[in-house]
């Protein structure tokens, strides 16, 4: 499928006022390291051994394995630092959150006499994924500029289109070009291209060949949080099986402020929140079985989760040093309130998983995680709404499927006091053409900038400490890092896959300590 300026503008500008992008897709359907202090001490490598909510979380059956009853309450400390190379200037901004991000209960319910039979209940509430972050981006002598993307994506407008609406109207009025298009055209920053042999074509304000200093700031918040209900059984301690019902919520707020200085006096800056909720559904299906003492083998299904989302959009165009008439130009605005209600479903997930147990000095335990995000999807909420075909396809285009792979080990010093290693890593699902910065990329509202995520690898280590037979303390740290790739905006390519725009990457190294503590009780 060749993609393209005109079809993007004629068939999905002109018929959704918004847009959702395919890597907001990626940001919800991709979720990071979570669980206890335990399980994430031991690279969250659980899918076969059971026992403990983050087990359980991986496979259902991992319920089964639990022989008594149990309470257990997990809180975190991260630090994330973000660190921006744009061709030589660098730029570092961190952040610090405290966070609860696990806490459950666990119904140990024998059936019978003895521990070879059960019928087990939990509720696991688990924090997926923090968004928060922070960062800087600036460069200088950039030789593209937003006001080329914005000409470029208003191109096949009619020029009368700007008489016929008031600036007001024309964001929801028939035919309308991009919001960002509007946006450079009622802040004066591209003008009709006279020169050019077609009709109805726009160009940039700056001169040829005119250079720009880029600038960003980003600031994320938010989470996905997770409310696992499950029920699973032991068979005469061979066989173990699962199945949990997910209530997933989503909360994402970003603010970005990116804007140009001009070689040639003058400039911009475009301020822009967004806003997404959503909440979902979600089955997760697991088996573990042990053929003998020390090996026990796990295979789990998670389903797609559906979810109802909303996003809520706002964008202020802010030029500096331009004048018309002789006048400096106002700032401009999309309209206060602007939404979208919509459908999405993530990929499903499978996954393959085995330990050794060791008697009781070691175990041993490794997960294969893997994802197809080709299969992420967008679909209307009403009937006749705007069907995201388009958006589908690009996603199935762009996104392959992705392995994750975790790795524990975990040694009992003494009866009481055990220590812990793990090893994750979780593989980018991007196909290389966007990756290669060969295609348009679809972004919402009037959110230019975008980030391709790059391999994630966590190293994490901890330590347990057992009381009493009842009362226990468990001790992580997890140590995160991943590069990314920024674009302050698209490229742009024709019909003919001739480049319209170019798209400069920055680089940005993401690196995240995380402390954490579990207090738990059996009873």
């Amino acid at each position: 499928m060749k993609r393209n300026l005109f079809i993007v503008m004629a068939l999905f500008v002109s018929a959704h006022s918004f847009g959702q992008g395919e890597i907001d897709a990626y940001r919800f359907s991709k979720n990071n390291l979570s669980g206890t202090a335990r399980g994430q001490a031991m690279g969250g490598a659980f899918g076969a051994l059971g026992g403990d909510a983050t087990g359980v979380a991986i496979n259902p059956a991992g319920i089964g394995v639990y022989r008594s009853s149990e309470i257990i309450f997990n809180a975190g400390l991260t630090f994330n630092q973000t660190k921006a190379d744009f061709e030589g200037t660098k730029e570092s901004k961190g952040n610090t959150k405290l966070s609860c991000d696990n806490f459950a209960y666990i119904g140990y319910f024998p059936l019978g006499n003895d521990d070879r039979y059960s019928l087990n209940f939990g509720f696991n509430y688990n924090r997926l994924k923090n968004f928060d972050r922070k960062y800087n981006v600036s460069g200088k002598g950039m030789g593209s500029s937003l006001t080329d993307y914005m000409s470029y994506k208003t191109s096949g407008t009619q020029w009368s289109f700007w008489d016929d609406y008031a600036n007001e109207d024309q964001f929801y009025a028939s035919g309308h070009p991009h919001w960002l298009g509007i946006l450079g055209w009622n802040g004066f920053l591209f003008d009709t291209d006279e020169k050019s042999e077609y009709e109805n074509e726009y160009v940039s304000i700056l001169n040829q060949g005119e250079k720009v200093d880029p600038y960003l700031e980003v600031r994320e918040k938010g989470s996905i949080g997770a409310y696992d209900f499950t029920l699973g059984t032991n068979l005469d301690n061979k066989i173990y099986l699962g199945a949990t019902v997910v209530y997933t919520d989503i909360s994402y707020i970003l603010s970005t402020s990116y804007g140009e200085n001009f070689a040639n006096n003058g400039g911009f800056t475009l301020d822009n929140e967004y806003n997404s909720e959503g909440s979902g559904l979600q089955v997760k299906l697991g088996a573990i079985f042990r053929p003998t003492d020390a090996l026990r083998l796990g295979i789990s299904y998670h389903s797609p989760t559906w979810y109802n989302m909303t996003d809520y959009y706002w964008g202020q165009l802010s030029p500096h040093g331009i004048k018309y008439e002789g006048e400096l130009v106002n700032p401009v605005s999309t309209p206060n309130g602007a939404y979208h209600e919509y459908k999405f479903k993530t990929p499903d997930v499978w996954t393959l998983s085995a330990a050794v147990i060791l008697g009781q000095d070691a175990i041993i335990s490794l997960d294969y995680e893997y994802k197809n995000y080709g299969k992420m999807t967008f679909s209307k909420q009403y009937w006749d709404d705007y069907d995201f075909k388009n958006e589908n396809d690009y996603i199935n285009e762009d996104f392959k499927g992705a392995s994750t792979i975790r790795a524990g080990l975990e040694t009992r010093f003494t009866p009481r006091f055990s220590g812990r290693l793990g090893f994750a890593w979780m593989q980018n699902p991007y196909d290389s053409k966007i990756r290669n910065s060969e295609i348009e990329v679809v972004t919402p509202g009037t959110i230019p900038n975008y980030t391709l995520e790059g391999d994630a690898l966590y190293l994490t280590t901890g330590v347990g400490f057992r009381f009493t037979p009842r009362f226990y303390v468990d001790l992580a740290l997890v140590y995160r890092t991943q590069e990314d790739e920024l674009h302050f905006f698209s490229p742009l390519y024709s019909n003919t896959g001739e480049k319209y725009l170019d798209s400069t990457p920055t680089k940005l190294t993401n690196n995240s300590v995380k402390t954490l503590v579990t207090l738990g009780y059996k009873f």
